[in-house]
């Protein structure tokens, strides 16, 4: 059986860059990830920070060696027209009031090309290992993420969930274009991936910008886009093993998704952890 982990001789090499991307408010969750991803993580090498509505502070970006990218914010105009004022029905309304979420697009623009594999997390997800242990998974022309349905797999965890069924007609295009059979699908969850950079000759930013202007109908923004553009269309994802090459488990969204004890010091990521705080230093 082919191995899915890959060797790695030199974890902190020029060929990866890790990413966040941030607007001022959130700012305090991303240098928390940042200080992980150097001093729990051990990662040496590159990182790019993608600032929203400010300037990163030039003190902070030359002691730690950040990288400061700015994009012009991707125009929601047309899909806000084709939301509507009221957003969609039974949604908690992020499509109205979370628009910056769509800024994760600019991962995938050509800018990223001068590095061969690029890692994205979340501001405030908390990097509690060594991040060898992501980056000897194999990449190689893919994007890895989480299962958005593990470790449980219940039946509310498919990808019809993720959409709004309020426009039929809109349906009836997500239906012609991917067909019925992603709506009982896995998908990906998109607050922690890792994609080889050639796959942004398949599907790069502007395909996702104009699939976003499309199809109206995602209720977590850019992660139904993602799935819509990455799995379902190109079949680009790989599903994140369970468990890392030390025994932990890789990733999890909340200690409290297992219906059995565990803590922090179980896990290599997490993105909302409740046996550490934000402000709390892991002891490893």
């Amino acid at each position: 059986m082919e191995s899915n982990i890959i060797d790695i001789d030199n974890k902190n090499n020029n060929n990866t860059v890790f990413v966040l991307v941030t607007d001022r408010s959130y700012l305090y969750k991303a240098l928390v990830t940042i200080n992980d991803l150097k001093t729990i993580g051990n990662w040496c090498g590159d990182i790019v920070l993608i600032t929203i509505d400010f300037d990163l502070e030039e003190g902070y970006k030359l002691s730690q060696n950040i990288i400061e990218k700015k994009f012009p914010s991707i125009d929601k105009t047309f899909l806000l027209n084709e939301i509507g004022s009221n957003g969609f029905s039974n949604s908690d309304k992020r499509e109205l009031n979370k628009l910056n979420q769509w800024e994760k697009l600019h991962v995938f623009d050509e800018y990223f090309l001068q590095w061969e594999r690029v890692v994205f997390l979340d501001a405030g997800l908390r990097v509690l290992d060594d991040v060898k242990y992501v980056l000897e998974l194999d990449y190689n022309n893919s994007i890895l993420a989480p299962n958005d349905a593990s470790p449980n797999f219940k039946s509310d965890k498919v990808f019809k969930f993720q959409l709004s069924f309020d426009n039929e007609d809109k349906i009836e295009v997500i239906k012609r274009d991917f067909g019925d059979n992603i709506f009982d699908s896995y998908h990906m969850l998109n607050c922690m991936w890792v994609y080889d950079t050639r796959i942004l000759e398949i599907c790069n930013k502007e395909q996702l910008i104009d699939a976003m202007n499309k199809y109206t109908v995602c209720k977590t923004n850019e992660m139904g886009i993602m799935n819509l553009m990455f799995h379902f269309k190109y079949n680009l994802w790989k599903e994140f093993p369970l468990k890392a090459s030390n025994g932990k488990y890789l990733f999890e969204w909340s200690e409290l998704n297992h219906n059995y004890y565990t803590t922090w010091r179980d896990y290599c990521f997490i993105k909302y952890p409740v046996s550490i705080t934000l402000n709390e230093r892991p002891n490893v």
